[in-house]
């Protein structure tokens, strides 16, 4: 490959005017959509600006992956933070990761060195970094706002952090409020796992964000375009396509990246616009986030099952099978992993789960007198794709098929 090759893309026009503007971490200056949200978050929190250290305030946000809930609350707490300096109040937050930062111990050190860079990484034990972070607040009259986003994994990991924090000061008496948080989760649910007095604790304020529409993916997908890509490369009518495959799942992070892919695929051919064979070609090797979330989140167990439904669909052709048609597949992949396979009422369970996320579909046909023959397709994902992914997962997890 020629060295000159950077030189001949910085030299080569582009139709992009910011791509970062599509990147699922960048917060943009207006949120289409979710006014209710901000309001409601808003109010919550008032507190903090008109009592200042008086009240912690708990709040849970929760909706399904891919419809915003992130950025909002990450556009929450920036306007938080401003409306604080307008007042001389000081408030920092702080967004914290729980799929990567899963134990107690790593939450605390994020959250430290948030407020204190040059604090050191190792030492300290959780009880004595949440001891470190009161003092420091307190000597410096700070209040922060914890965003602990995908809080399940801390639940399911290490969740005496959440009481830790949730009951901070509650044995003490007439002493500042410091700490607030906002939990963010897919399925409220998950925090029935806590203890009784924090689980009352944060289900006072629950915050359900609604699935976005068509209509309201169309408007979110044609702002980011707007800010992201030079005038008229992309029609209103090529940004309605992408809000129907958007639609399917729901996950405007899926739409973003489709948007960023059909770009990239535009400028390698050269064009100066992007085209509906733009947008089909991205389309054909992207997974929704929302689904690749929910297979890394699978037991292996409940992995090898699927894998041996895409397995007998792909090897013999066919687009739709039985659920027994899947059982001896199955049995082949637990022997060469060294698994124990799981009953029968299992495996239908995982079924219907499989079914509840939208991995498959399960058909109903009448067979005869006696019941009906349950028929089961995946026509949204391409097998080849869908296999290399659940291949991959199961790889991360230890398994060797």
């Amino acid at each position: 490959m020629s060295v000159d090759i950077f030189e001949n893309l910085l030299n080569k026009p582009s139709i992009f005017k910011d791509e970062r503007k599509l990147d699922i971490n960048f917060i943009p200056d207006t949120l289409p959509h979710r006014n209710k949200e901000l309001s409601l978050l808003s109010q919550l929190f008032l507190t903090l600006l008109t009592n200042p250290n008086e009240i912690s305030r708990k709040v849970l946000v929760t909706g399904r992956t891919g419809i915003g809930k992130t950025v909002t609350v990450k556009f929450f707490g920036n306007l938080l933070v401003k409306a604080a300096k307008k007042k001389d109040i000081s408030i920092s937050y702080i967004h914290v990761n729980c799929r990567k930062e899963r134990t107690s111990y790593k939450v605390m050190i994020k959250i430290i060195r948030s407020i204190n860079k040059s604090f050191p990484k190792r030492g300290y034990s959780p009880q004595d970094l949440l001891e470190i972070i009161d003092d420091f607040l307190n000597t410096h009259n700070l209040h922060i706002l914890i965003i602990l986003d995908e809080l399940n994994y801390l639940i399911n990991n290490d969740n005496d952090l959440i009481y830790s924090l949730t009951r901070l000061n509650d044995d003490s008496y007439n002493v500042p409020q410091r700490i607030s948080l906002i939990g963010i989760v897919r399925d409220v649910s998950c925090i029935n796992n806590l203890d009784n007095s924090t689980l009352s604790t944060l289900q006072r304020n629950i915050i359900r964000f609604e699935n976005y529409t068509n209509e309201q993916i169309f408007d979110i997908l044609k702002y980011r375009a707007e800010i992201s890509f030079k005038k008229n490369v992309l029609s209103d009518e090529l940004i309605e396509m992408i809000s129907d495959i958007v639609s399917l799942n729901g996950d405007i992070r899926y739409g973003l990246n489709l948007l960023w892919k059909a770009g990239k695929i535009a400028e390698n051919k050269n064009l100066k616009l992007i085209s509906s064979e733009c947008i089909r070609l991205a389309n054909q090797d992207m997974v929704p986030f929302s689904t690749l979330d929910i297979l890394k989140d699978m037991t292996s167990q409940k992995l090898i099952f699927l894998l041996a439904t895409i397995l007998h669909l792909k090897t013999n052709n066919e687009n739709r099978i039985t659920f027994l048609e899947i059982l001896k597949p199955y049995l082949i992949l637990c022997e060469n992993a060294g698994l124990r396979p799981r009953s029968y009422s299992q495996l239908w369970n995982y079924l219907q789960e499989y079914k509840k996320e939208k991995l498959i579909y399960v058909k109903l046909q009448s067979k005869s007198i006696r019941g009906r023959k349950a028929l089961i397709e995946i026509p949204d994902i391409p097998l080849l794709k869908f296999e290399r992914i659940v291949r991959d997962i199961l790889n991360s997890k230890g398994v060797k098929i």
